[in-house]
């Protein structure tokens, strides 16, 4: 039995991706056109579309959920602080899945995205029509990513730019606090854990756990910035120091207890 539900969940992984491939390419090919005909209002169509992607992500969860990919798929904590508010909500960053089980329930939220895929021919429609923020030079990045807050857009970003492997330690670019340094908004912390880990880095999807893993997203209080970050002049060496305290706060949250 043991061996028939591991081969279970593995259809239910293969199946669960070939969903997302799939509606993906149909929001971008004929759900986000269509829906454009029907909106003059730039910021109303954007809307439009940022909840049915989200709808999209929320089934596209349930599914997972359902075919035993994953046991449980929780969002935890204060979401109303992060609802519709100029933040900057940080993440670590484990799964394939994260930003699919954060952006699912976090409203109108904008996030970075590399450039090839933003312009990806199919993929790229439904990133560009949600208006999300393509990782170009830094000038035009920061400039977005005040504009995104000036619209009460939410942006997430996950700082370690890709998939922490478990145990590793905790390692993040700059790109988060250079955006929390030159914009001010306040700062979330969402810690994420995986338990037992799967849709892990260095590891074939195919190679699911002995059981049904649960995927928790703890979002955290604003961030409190220490007062000798606050007062460093230097801007390069604020941001220096902004991205060694959220490696520091998030290698101690997440530290297993003793």
């Amino acid at each position: 039995m043991k061996r028939l539900s591991r081969f279970g969940r593995t259809l239910g992984v293969g199946l669960s991706f070939a969903y997302f491939s799939l509606w993906g390419l149909t929001l971008g090919i004929l759900v986000f056109p269509w829906l454009s005909l029907f909106r003059k209002n730039k910021r109303q169509r954007r809307e439009r579309f940022m909840r049915h992607m989200q709808w999209s992500w929320r089934v596209f969860l349930r599914f997972m959920m359902r075919v035993r990919a994953f046991h449980r798929i929780t969002v935890e904590g204060n979401l109303d602080a992060v609802q519709s508010q100029p933040c900057l909500i940080i993440a670590n960053h484990i799964t394939l899945v994260d930003i699919v089980a954060l952006g699912a329930y976090v409203e109108n939220f904008n996030c970075i995205v590399k450039e090839s895929a933003w312009r990806h021919p199919f993929y790229g429609t439904v990133l560009r029509h949600c208006e999300f923020i393509p990782n170009t030079t830094s000038v035009s990045l920061i400039e977005q990513c005040a504009q995104s807050f000036a619209e009460s857009r939410p942006l997430v970003i996950f700082p370690s730019g890709t998939r922490t492997p478990p145990g590793a330690p905790i390692r993040f670019q700059r790109g988060a606090a250079q955006v929390a340094v030159r914009t001010g908004v306040p700062i979330v912390p969402v810690l994420v854990t995986c338990d037992p880990p799967t849709l892990i880095k260095g590891e074939p999807w195919y190679r699911v756990p002995h059981r049904a893993p649960t995927l928790r997203l703890r979002v955290q209080p604003a961030m409190e910035i220490p007062a000798h970050i606050q007062e460093e002049p230097r801007i390069p060496v604020r941001v220096r120091l902004l991205n060694q305290h959220f490696e520091n706060y998030f290698a101690e949250k997440l530290a297993p207890p003793h």
